[in-house]
């Protein structure tokens, strides 16, 4: 009996070796390689592992696919995948992460988490026709303090934006500017105009990239529209600095 236990628990251990040393590997692997291998996890596995995350593409509540961008992804490395419609994503949990959603004729999909503060372990991508009218929010898209100046770290979002506009070529936009005023200490037309000066920033950086001034307005909410209007978090005041886009026409 006592052999048999002896044996068991070594054939445990050993289960346990090769089960790590697939992980590593795994995690080691390029992004589009880990995608091709995380392909082969059942996405119907109601028990996820520790960091994984579902991703899924939908419109209108139907199963689609797009094209995906993951700022955050693994070693600070973007993630980046064509066509994807369901997969699983080991995700470190305690770094934000960016998300963007790009498909030719739909709008710009973009938003930007906390793994560890997501109810549930997915991430999802619901694609939208174009259509004039419609608006989303940029959060990856920073500006250093209470100036108009684009965060270094913003560009990557930024290009990001840059390529969906050259792919969807008769799209025009009204950019939205917004500033963090929930302290209340400067007066409305101060954020307002802040605010506008932001949109502007943008709209300069993507003309000088070559995008025409005609297809770009700008415009600002002031504090009017906070994310959080009581930010505790660095995060929470980022966010409340962040852009809108508008279609005006298509």
């Amino acid at each position: 009996m006592l052999d048999q236990l002896v044996a068991r628990q070594r054939w445990q251990n050993v289960c346990l070796t090769l089960l790590a040393l697939a992980l590593s590997l795994l995690i080691s692997l390029p992004a589009e390689a880990q995608f091709t291998a995380e392909r082969a996890i059942d996405p119907t596995e109601s028990l996820l592992g520790t960091g994984q995350f579902k991703l899924t593409v939908e419109q209108e509540g139907l199963p689609s696919e797009c094209d995906v961008v993951l700022f955050g992804y693994q070693n600070r490395r973007p993630g980046r995948w064509s066509a994807v419609g369901d997969t699983l994503l080991q995700i470190v949990p305690h770094r934000r992460h960016t998300v963007i959603g790009h498909k030719p004729g739909h709008m710009f999909h973009a938003e930007s988490f906390w793994p560890d503060l997501l109810r549930e372990p997915e991430i999802r991508i619901a694609l939208r026709p174009l259509a004039p009218g419609l608006v989303t929010d940029i959060l990856g898209i920073h500006f250093q303090g209470n100036g108009e100046r684009l965060h270094p770290k913003s560009f990557e979002v930024a290009e990001e934006l840059l390529a969906w506009l050259e792919t969807n070529p008769d799209v025009h936009l009204r950019i939205i500017g917004h500033a963090n005023g929930a302290d209340g200490r400067r007066s409305r037309a101060f954020y307002r105009k802040t605010s506008e000066r932001r949109a502007e920033s943008l709209i300069a950086w993507l003309v000088k990239q070559g995008v025409a001034a005609e297809r770009l307005e700008a415009g600002g909410r002031g504090a009017d529209a906070l994310l959080f209007p009581d930010p505790v978090y660095a995060w929470h005041h980022e966010a409340n600095r962040r852009v809108e886009i508008e279609v005006l026409s298509h």
